[in-house]
C-alpha cells in the first residue's frame, strides 16, 4: 500500500478528524471495544497499528502516521529499512481494514462510531454515525483493497494549470474546524508541556493577558496563488479594500474564472497553519483556560486591530498582508525578489558577524534551506502585543510554531540570547534557519536574536 503521496490527500484527511475530535473520550473507548471483539483480538499486530494510528490521530501527532514511522515503532525494523522490500505494514494495514469491516458487520447498528482505515492512508477516518445521517460523506474513489506492495516515491501526474489550482484548494483545511479542536483541547490536559505554564515564559506570559483575548490570524493561501500566477506583489491597501488583484482583464478569460469561481470562493486555511493553531490552542487553552480566536486573513479589517487584545499572525507580508503592519518594528524583514520570485529576509540593522541578508534556498516542497522569524512587537496606538510567526515559506512557518510552542528550547534561547524568559515583557525577534528535505521542516537552529524596541504611540 502506498502511503499519502500528497498534502491533498494529507490535509483533508486531518480535516476529517478535526470533525469527530471533540469526541476523542468516546472514540477511544469505541476503539477498545474493536480491540477487544472476536474481529480484531485473533491478531496482535492489528491490534497494535489500530491503537497506535487512532492514539495519533487523536493526540494531532499526524506526521507519526507514516509507513516507515510505523514499521520502527510497532514492528521494530531498523529507521533505514526498506520499505519497498518490507511490506509489513503494508499487509497488517489490510488486514486491519478486513477485520473493521468484520467489526461493522457483526455489530450492526449498535455502534455511534464508525472508524476506517482507507486505501493508501494510515491515517484513520472516524464517523460518527449520527453525523453521517446528517450530513453524507463525500464519495471517495474505489481503489484495490490490497494492491501489491510498491514503491513509496509517487509518480506525479500531468496536470494543466487549471487542475492545479483546482487541486491546491482542496489540500486546505476549513476554519470552522477549530472550534471543535478547540473545545476538545479545552478538555484535555495533556499539553507536551504541562509541567511548564505559558503564563510564565516570553512570549507567552505578555501575550496572555486577564480580560485579553488572543486571535489567531491565518495566512491567505490564496492570494499566494494569484500573485505567483499573475506575477504581482498586493499592497496591504489593496488587500485591506479588497483589492486582490491587478486589472483582471490582463489575466484572460480562464484565470478570471478560476479566480472568481474557485479561488476566491470562500475562505480556507492551509493545512500547516492548522497543524501551528492546534498546538497553540493546546499551549493555550489547556494550559491556561485563555480565550483564543481564529480567522482568516481575508476577513480581518484594519478596525478589527483597534484593539487591547493580543494577536498571532501567520505567514509573511506575501501570504499574509497583513504582517506589514508590524513590520517597520522589525529588524528582519521580509522583501520579494521578483526576478527570482523568491522571498528573502533583509537585515535591517546586521549585528557584527550578520550578513545584510539571508537568501533561502529551498522553494516550496524542496530541499535545502529557508528562514523564518519568531517576534514579539507591540500594536501601535494600542497596549497589546502581536506575535508574529513567518517564514520564507510554509515550511519555515511551520518551524516557527513548533519552536515557539516547545517551551523549554525557547526558555533556554532566550537565556542563551541574554533575555530573561520569566521576566517583564520584552519584545524581541529570533530569526531561524530551516534546513527541509522533501517539502518538510527537517531541522532549524536560531542564528540571530535581536531584542526590539516598543514603537511610539
Amino acid at each position: 500500500m502506498q502511503g499519502r503521496a500528497n498534502q491533498i490527500d494529507h490535509a483533508a484527511a486531518i480535516a476529517r478528524v478535526l470533525e469527530v475530535i471533540r469526541h476523542a473520550p468516546a472514540l477511544r473507548l469505541h476503539v477498545k471495544r474493536i480491540i477487544e471483539s472476536p474481529a480484531v483480538k485473533g491478531s496482535r499486530r492489528s491490534q497494535e497499528l489500530l491503537q497506535f494510528v487512532t492514539d495519533r490521530a487523536l493526540d494531532g501527532q499526524f506526521d507519526e502516521l507514516k509507513e516507515r514511522t510505523l514499521g520502527v515503532e510497532l514492528f521494530g525494523r531498523d529507521p533505514s529499512y526498506d520499505t519497498g522490500d518490507d511490506a509489513i505494514v503494508r499487509v497488517t494495514a489490510c488486514d486491519v481494514r478486513k477485520r473493521l469491516a468484520q467489526f461493522q458487520a457483526d455489530s450492526g447498528e449498535g455502534s455511534d462510531f464508525r472508524i476506517e482505515l482507507p486505501p493508501g492512508s494510515y491515517i484513520p477516518e472516524m464517523r460518527r454515525i449520527a453525523a453521517v445521517v446528517d450530513a453524507p460523506a463525500a464519495p471517495v474513489a474505489v481503489v484495490d483493497e490490497c494492491p501489491a506492495p510498491v514503491s513509496d516515491t509517487p509518480v506525479a501526474p500531468r496536470r494543466t494549470w487549471t487542475r492545479h489550482l483546482l487541486s491546491y484548494r482542496l489540500a486546505l483545511v476549513p476554519a470552522a474546524l477549530f472550534v471543535c479542536a478547540a473545545l476538545w483541547f479545552w478538555n484535555q490536559q495533556n499539553s507536551v508541556l504541562a509541567h511548564s505554564s505559558p503564563r510564565r515564559i516570553l512570549p507567552w506570559s505578555s501575550l496572555v493577558q486577564p480580560g485579553r483575548q488572543t486571535h489567531i490570524i491565518f495566512c491567505d493561501p490564496e492570494i499566494v496563488t494569484i500573485q505567483r500566477l499573475l506575477n504581482f506583489t498586493v499592497s496591504l491597501s489593496d488587500y485591506a479594500n479588497r483589492q486582490y488583484w491587478p486589472n483582471p482583464a490582463l489575466a484572460g478569460p480562464e484565470a478570471q474564472r478560476i479566480m472568481q469561481a474557485v479561488v476566491f470562493r470562500g475562505t480556507s486555511v492551509a493545512a500547516v497553519d492548522a497543524e501551528m493553531a492546534l498546538r497553540i490552542t493546546s499551549l493555550l487553552v489547556a494550559g491556561t483556560g485563555h480565550e483564543l480566536q481564529t480567522h482568516v486573513a481575508r476577513s480581518v479589517r484594519l478596525a478589527d486591530f483597534k484593539t487591547d487584545d493580543s494577536f498571532i499572525l501567520f505567514g509573511s507580508p506575501r501570504s499574509n498582508p497583513w504582517v506589514e503592519l508590524f513590520q517597520d518594528q522589525l529588524d528582519f524583514i521580509f522583501e520579494f525578489d521578483s526576478a527570482k520570485r523568491f522571498e528573502f529576509i533583509r537585515n535591517k540593522h546586521p549585528q557584527a558577524g550578520e550578513p545584510a541578508a539571508f537568501l533561502p534556498t529551498a522553494e516550496g516542497w524542496g530541499t535545502g534551506h529557508a528562514y523564518a522569524i519568531v517576534a514579539l512587537v507591540s500594536n501601535p496606538n494600542q497596549t497589546g502585543e502581536v506575535l508574529l510567526l513567518a517564514g520564507s515559506n510554509a515550511e519555515a512557518t511551520e518551524a516557527a510554531g513548533k519552536f515557539a510552542t516547545n517551551l523549554d528550547l525557547l526558555s533556554r534561547t532566550l537565556k542563551s540570547h541574554g533575555m530573561d524568559p520569566n521576566g517583564p515583557p520584552a519584545r524581541f525577534e529570533l530569526l531561524l534557519r530551516v534546513s527541509t528535505m522533501a517539502g518538510s521542516p527537517n531541522t532549524f537552529d536560531v542564528v540571530a536574536c535581536h531584542p526590539l524596541a516598543r514603537k511610539a504611540s
